[in-house]
């Protein structure tokens, strides 16, 4: 579908907010509104909102308040004869224990409650294995969109799949392609995706857009689990480069949400996520001018955009808000009320997915962060519970593995499961020196950002060459040795080879252990039992050259 000139689109993103100024009268315009989500994560029950303000944080109102909200807008568009649309772009249920204990059957209440449309599965999606995805498929009241997931034996998308789903709104034919991430076999348990391919995302978006609009679809939406940069304009610049070499440069997260609009004609909206960032305003396309929305992670915010459809030619018009020129809103409780039978439900099944879960362990005399590169009291302490719970010599692990802080002040096997919700239980390997040297330099190869350690002393120059910017000065205070036999601990996840530890596959069966260790027991007993607080800080384990 063309939509928009390209002076049209040059003023629209030199004059902020144009759009929204714009009058689209009843008679000659089909207005439609969008309302969504990304990476809910288990986020469904009423929480602090400690990213504004971590002293005296708000209260979000969680599944209970996006219900009330989304029902106040469908009592107004059906009084407008506004047809509502609501999807969602994947990872919904594993994160908080609501989400995770409950295997998602809390999260698939809450939006059936809502009423949504459809949703395209996320990697995490998976983490509980293909039974229990089919299972959550099987109770939803809307599709589980993925046209790029194959089943092996059948060359067939999974029966507990759609590629797509056809809306009627008012007469405008409205096609949701929901296309999944390639990198979800990188990201789970092999068991967990066994059987499953997963096309490539702009292959599948190529294909299945002509066949949507050959079966009628007057506006295409695509509801992908790929994601939109931080930087959008940065990422645009390097697409162009690309684009001028012929060829999509790979990344660890898959093609992303600007890379396929680019690649793609005909694509009206697009929903993405998988990274927790959201954008106000959407991404436009230069080329396509297909619009790109993003909402942040965890329940926290809800998108709610209107789209104007020209009822002659049944073209995309333009867009605007509901409120304060954004796309996002925070469910924060004191602005939006909560629907107190969905209030009910919900807060029911988190007394009972964390029943045990708010006893108070110690008392934390600071904050323990996090880090996305570098080191981190919490990072550290991490590792080291490992090393230690598990009798190791080191240990790794990876920083998209822990998700959250810890605030100064009592201490629950809840925070505990928030900052590692995935359950992840420790491996142990016996390994060589120079192994642990390899898998080192593995993580900090071109622009990686290294890894979370414990049990060793080692300098990382980047300035070097790949395979050349480790130097390993120490293991548990002795000399390192190449030669000589190491107790190495990591995850189970990362024993599977994810997130760039293939080199770990390559060990034999007879040199690895599965110790039934839960990591977040370990970090418990670290530091309840091992007086974790006192031995782990920032040190010289970890140290680059500027």
């Amino acid at each position: 579908m063309r939509r928009f000139t390209y002076i049209l689109f040059f003023i629209l993103i030199s004059v902020s907010g144009l759009w929204g100024s714009r009058e689209y009268p009843e008679e000659e315009y089909q207005k439609i509104t969008l309302i969504f989500t990304n990476d809910i994560h288990g986020g469904v029950d009423r929480m602090e909102a400690r990213f504004m303000n971590p002293e005296f944080p708000p209260l979000i109102g969680g599944g209970a308040a996006v219900v009330h909200y989304i029902d106040a807008v469908r009592e107004k568009a059906e009084k407008e004869n506004t047809p509502v649309l609501v999807v969602d772009a994947g990872d919904f249920f594993s994160g908080r224990p609501i989400g995770s204990r409950t295997e998602g059957e809390a999260v698939i209440k809450y939006m059936n409650m809502a009423g949504y449309d459809a949703m395209t599965v996320g990697n995490h999606d998976f983490d509980l294995g293909l039974d229990v995805l089919k299972a959550r498929a099987a109770q939803a009241n809307f599709p589980f969109l993925g046209a790029n997931i194959i089943q092996d034996s059948t060359g067939q998308i999974p029966d507990y799949l759609d590629p797509y789903v056809m809306v009627d709104a008012a007469g405008i034919q409205i096609a949701i392609l929901g296309i999944s991430t390639t990198v979800t076999p990188d990201l789970s348990f092999p068991d967990h995706v066994a059987g499953l391919t997963f096309l490539p995302e702009i292959e599948t978006a190529r294909r299945w857009v002509p066949r949507l609009k050959e079966m009628g679809a007057d506006m295409i939406i695509v509801e992908t689990h790929a994601w939109t940069p931080y930087d959008r304009k940065v990422a645009y610049q390097e697409l162009l480069e690309d684009m001028r070499q012929g060829a999509i440069r790979p990344d660890k997260h898959g093609p992303n949400a600007l890379e396929i609009a680019a690649m793609t004609p005909d694509i009206d909206i697009m929903f993405s996520g998988h990274v927790h960032k959201g954008f106000y305003e959407p991404y436009v396309d230069p080329v396509n001018h297909t619009l790109i929305f993003q909402n942040y992670a965890n329940g926290t915010n809800v998108g709610h955009v209107n789209v104007y459809i020209h009822k002659e030619t049944k073209e995309l018009a333009g867009y605007d808000f509901a409120v304060d020129n954004s796309a996002l809103i925070t469910m924060v409780e004191d602005e939006f009320w909560l629907d107190e039978k969905a209030d009910s439900i919900l807060s029911a099944e988190k007394a009972k997915a964390e029943e045990g879960f708010h006893e108070v362990l110690t008392v934390l005399p600071k904050p323990l962060r996090r880090s996305s590169e570098g080191q981190s009291l919490l990072g550290n302490m991490i590792c080291d519970a490992m090393t230690t719970v598990a009798g190791a010599d080191v240990a790794f692990s990876n920083f998209g593995g822990v998700r959250a802080d810890l605030n100064a002040g009592p201490l629950t096997p809840a925070d505990l499961f928030n900052v590692l919700p995935f359950g992840n239980n420790i491996t142990v390997f016996q390994v060589s020196g120079s192994f642990i040297d390899r898998l080192i330099e593995d993580r900090v190869s071109g622009n990686s950002r290294g890894m979370l350690v414990s049990g060793l002393q080692v300098t990382v120059d980047r300035q070097k060459p790949n395979g050349d910017r480790v130097t390993i000065h120490s293991i548990q205070g002795k000399p390192f040795d190449p030669d000589a036999t190491y107790t190495m601990a990591i995850s189970d996840y990362l024993a599977e080879g994810n997130s760039g530890y293939g080199r770990v596959t390559e060990i034999p069966e007879d040199q690895r252990l599965d110790t039934s260790i839960m990591i977040r027991q370990a970090l418990q007993e670290y530091i309840t039992d091992h007086n974790g607080l006192e031995k782990t800080s920032v040190d010289n384990r970890w140290e680059e050259v500027e």
